[in-house]
């Protein structure tokens, strides 16, 4: 038995394989071979240097990386903003870091409200980085926030701020339109400018709104109470003794003075076309377009463009009253 298991014994060491570490070796070495000709075949076929021009230009890339050059002027682009859109897209994409409200504390950027016309780069509580505190310059006004938000690398090499930008145009100005309302007394919009169309001369003296005195008959209270509710609760409480927000509550307002409600401030582009009392005609050109019925406003409200929404909207707020006025 002894004899039997020396001889398995020796059999197991004698079976084992003496080229195997050679093998390995050869493997590696084959394996090796193979991705250098594997390369070397790729660079036959694709050029192995680098283009000395882009092989895809893409439009607008290098507009975008330029600052006071580059970057449209937001005049004539927040003429035409949407507040409300704003409003989503801060929350959405700013609010992880930055809070809006009034004297909301600094997080990892600092609180945002009341951000136009304040100064640059400075908030108490906030420490701002060097590249920062290096393009200061002033307070902050609209062009120069379209600038910093286009793209915040570029407008401040160096900066802290990770974000990469808002590059489309119009949702910039949509949440420049919106940050604006973040104020007691937001700073009056600036006048358009190469980013949009100037007004008609039509259009300087009032909105130019249609008429709507024949959908009036046809106007469903309820539809513009719900499009109030979308529209325009984020602004305006609409109860009666409701407080003013962003706007003016607006209980009573289908024949109350135009612009004055105790204890809102009216900008002095309102206050220059106020005149009487609001009527269903007057409602209907300040609805349909704010910012050219009142060139100036606070209002960045872009208005309601559909006749009969506005003939709804017209008759729900004169519903909201002690003593509705009798529609034409």
């Amino acid at each position: 038995m002894s004899t039997r298991n020396e001889q398995t014994q020796g059999h197991g060491r004698k079976g084992r394989d003496p080229l195997l570490l050679n093998k390995i070796a050869g493997g590696i070495l084959s394996a090796g071979l193979v991705f250098w000709v594997a390369t070397h075949i790729s660079m036959f076929f694709t050029n192995h240097e680098a283009p000395k021009k882009p092989v895809i230009a893409i439009a607008g890339a290098g507009a975008a990386k330029t600052a006071a050059g580059g970057v449209p002027s937001i005049d004539g682009l927040i003429a035409k903003a949407d507040v409300k859109k704003g409003m989503s897209f801060v929350q959405q994409q700013c609010s992880a870091c930055h809070t809006l409200t009034k004297g909301g504390a600094n997080g990892v950027g600092p609180n945002l409200y009341g951000v136009i016309g304040a100064p640059m780069f400075a908030k108490a509580g906030y420490a701002f980085s060097a590249a920062a505190k290096k393009k200061a310059k002033g307070n902050w006004t609209y062009q120069k926030l379209n600038e910093w938000l286009v793209d915040p690398q570029t407008y401040v090499p160096g900066t802290h701020m990770s974000y990469t930008g808002i590059k489309n145009d119009a949702v910039r100005a949509d949440a420049i339109a919106y940050l604006r309302t973040l104020s007691p007394s937001p700073v009056p919009l600036p006048k358009p400018g190469p980013g949009g169309a100037k007004p008609s001369p039509a259009a300087a003296s009032g909105s130019g709104a249609p008429s709507i005195k024949a959908l009036y008959a046809k106007a469903v209270i309820a539809k513009g109470q719900s499009f109030f509710q979308q529209q325009c609760s984020a602004c305006h409480t609409v109860t009666k003794g409701g407080a003013n927000g962003v706007g003016p509550n607006l209980y009573g307002v289908a024949s109350a003075p135009m612009f004055a409600k105790s204890g809102f401030a009216f900008s002095g582009a309102v206050k220059k076309i106020a005149k009487g009392n609001w009527t269903p005609h007057a409602l209907n050109e300040w609805l349909y377009a704010p910012m050219k019925d009142a060139p100036g406003t606070h209002m960045a409200y872009p208005g309601i463009k559909n006749d009969q929404v506005r003939a709804d909207v017209i008759a729900y707020l004169n519903s909201q009253s002690a003593s509705p006025a009798k529609l034409p």
